[in-house]
């Protein structure tokens, strides 16, 4: 598959045209709709009130999928596990009413990010595909590759410190600036500007890549809504990070009963110092935001019966039986520095100081401890 890197202005692609199959049926209808209203009422005034803007934050269990429509335009952010597929397909399909996606970001390709993304592709005409990575050995990312290949798509990676904008809203990107070892830490960590109101995306970027925004690019930081890194995992949203951000909204991709221990109770601490609403997909299911600009409202699938449980409840003490993808091992390696776990053959494990190694004899064991799995090795 050839491959080029995303330029530095412009547009994702030209503009849509309403009479055609450019972004498909549901959404275009929904805001023509809108405008004969106000034109039959003669108060034309009313659509600067409608909102323009939707974030579908996707209930796609233990994974992140979101899709952004924005006058007429379609984004979609991750596509959550293989497992998701038929959610996805049938959401964009049906729910969204959507035959077409202008552009489909990968932030990083994990298969619980990259899963969902090859029904996606079977679902609607895809313009074009944004990626930090041109290669990772895994399946759901290499029927990914394969499935955009068959389509003649190009493979993108988007330059951090460029901007694009996608109808009249502004996308920045913040990162990655380089690859690291963790792939995590080389996520598509991405702003949106919508009149006034923001919107930070960020993967599952953990600390050393929000230190490097943090010291390359503050000034973008500060937003309205967050989607929080890696599921809320303790090994993301550092505090400097987020009294950078201070957002009003987070969203958490939360797999209910999740053996990652996520979201971290610390994590959730932090956002309730700092009086943040937090939305979570294992408690509120699909989220959707509506931003006319200026304000921003937020509809849930379902609400919690206990509204402090956002707050409280935390996966890390649900240990359950070890999913089939994380086979027994020996013993598990620690890094006492990065509080992540390995199989005693990961890289990460092998390149590990001694300085910073600690030993475990089961998975629960490092759970326990408050280590997070290796995003490589899987243990």
């Amino acid at each position: 598959m050839s491959n080029r890197n995303f330029g530095q202005a412009g547009e994702f692609d030209s503009a849509c045209k309403i009479a055609g199959d450019s972004t498909g049926t549901g959404y275009v209808r929904r805001l023509m709709a809108v405008l004969v209203l106000c034109l039959a009422v003669g108060l034309l005034g009313c659509v600067s009130a409608v909102a323009a803007l939707e974030i579908h934050f996707l209930d796609v269990g233990q994974g992140d999928a979101a899709v952004v429509l924005c006058d007429g335009k379609v984004m979609m952010i991750d596509g959550g596990k293989p497992e998701s597929s038929q959610f996805i397909y049938s959401y964009l399909t049906g729910t969204l009413g959507l035959s077409r996606i202008d552009v489909m970001i990968l932030s990083h390709p994990h298969s619980d990010h990259a899963g969902g993304l090859s029904a996606a592709l079977s679902a609607c005409r895809t313009e074009r595909i944004l990626t930090p990575m041109y290669y990772y050995d895994d399946p759901a990312f290499l029927r990914f590759r394969d499935l955009a290949a068959e389509r003649n798509l190009f493979f993108e990676m988007p330059l951090a410190g460029t901007k694009r904008m996608f109808g009249a809203a502004e996308i920045s990107f913040l990162a990655p600036y380089k690859l690291y070892g963790d792939t995590n830490d080389s996520s598509i960590v991405m702003r949106l500007d919508y009149g006034r109101t923001s919107f930070l995306f960020t993967g599952d970027a953990e600390i050393p890549e929000e230190v490097e925004i943090l010291e390359r690019c503050p000034e973008l930081l500060r937003a309205d809504v967050l989607k929080v890194g890696h599921h809320g995992s303790s090994t993301s949203s550092g505090e400097a990070f987020l009294e950078a951000v201070r957002p009003e909204i987070a969203l958490m991709g939360v797999g209910a009963g999740n053996t990652y221990g996520h979201p971290a109770l610390d994590v959730l601490q932090r956002f309730r110092e700092k009086e943040t609403q937090v939305y979570r997909t294992d408690l509120h299911g699909t989220v959707v935001l509506f931003s006319d600009g200026n304000t921003i409202s937020v509809r849930t699938e379902r609400t919690p019966e206990n509204q402090e449980s956002v707050y409280t409840l935390s996966w890390g003490g649900y240990l359950g039986e070890v999913p089939e993808e994380h086979p027994a091992a020996d013993y598990y390696v620690g890094n006492v520095k990065s509080r992540r776990f390995h199989l005693p053959e990961c890289e990460g494990a092998v390149k590990m100081s001694e300085k910073n190694r600690t030993r475990f004899e089961t998975r629960e064991e490092a759970i326990q401890a408050g280590y997070q799995p290796c995003g490589g090795c899987k243990p």
